[in-house]
């Protein structure tokens, strides 16, 4: 039996869902993101934006207004919606004082965005959003938008698919799911989170050429 049919029989007896979500370089998201519990697969691609089918060359030129996105397939009996929004608020800087450059809200390639596919996803992203910034008490960038067929997902280039999951196997690294705690404090990127709602750790860094998860990968 192929690995492809294998996949499809498993989905179909699950509580599959999907959901698109934008953090920064997607690389480094879709490597995160995959050490969680309950997802089941990724893509790497650009949402959000005007231009159809672009590249990776065409986002890069920031006049598409396309973000780098992740397509996550989870299992919402094992990673419930809520508690991924909030490892997805915890392992980036969502606030508006981060948001400029490649960063920049609405337009922004890194900026940090959900996409949804319905009413639900809608309410349970805004509450976590909401949340998210009274515990923060500061102004966020993150978008939340329904995902319409004229701006659909795109996916990326072969050589972005599992980027960085590729490039640590090569040199022998053992690729593991974690729970949700260890997840944290592997690539929550502020002290003592609370699923993605505390305050931003007190550490200095030089941002000029961060990508919006350049200190998770510390």
């Amino acid at each position: 039996v192929s690995s492809r049919i294998l996949k499809t029989i498993l989905l179909r007896n699950i509580n599959s869902r999907e959901i698109l979500l934008g953090a920064g370089c997607f690389w480094h998201v879709e490597f995160a993101l995959r050490r969680l519990p309950g997802v089941i697969d990724t893509k790497v691609g650009y949402a959000g934006g005007t231009l159809t089918h672009p590249s990776y060359e065409d986002v890069c030129k920031k006049d598409t207004g396309h973000a780098e996105v992740v397509k996550v397939t989870f299992d919402s009996s094992v990673l419930n919606l809520r508690k991924l929004i909030d490892c997805f608020l915890a392992m980036h800087d969502p606030t508006i004082v981060r948001a400029h450059g490649k960063r920049v809200a609405k337009t922004g390639q890194y900026r940090s965005c959900v996409f949804f596919s319905d009413k639900e996803m809608e309410i349970v992203a805004n509450d976590a959003v909401t949340e998210c910034r009274k515990q923060l008490a500061k102004v966020l960038s993150t978008e939340v938008k329904p995902l319409p067929m004229e701006a659909s997902f795109w996916l990326a280039e072969e050589r972005h698919q599992l980027h960085d999951e590729r490039i640590k196997k090569k040199v022998g690294n053992e690729i593991m799911t974690l729970n949700e705690i260890d997840w944290l404090f592997e690539y929550g990127r502020r002290a003592a989170s609370i699923w993605g709602s505390s305050e931003t750790a007190p550490v200095e860094f030089d941002d000029s050429e961060d990508d919006g998860m350049a200190r998770m990968m510390i």
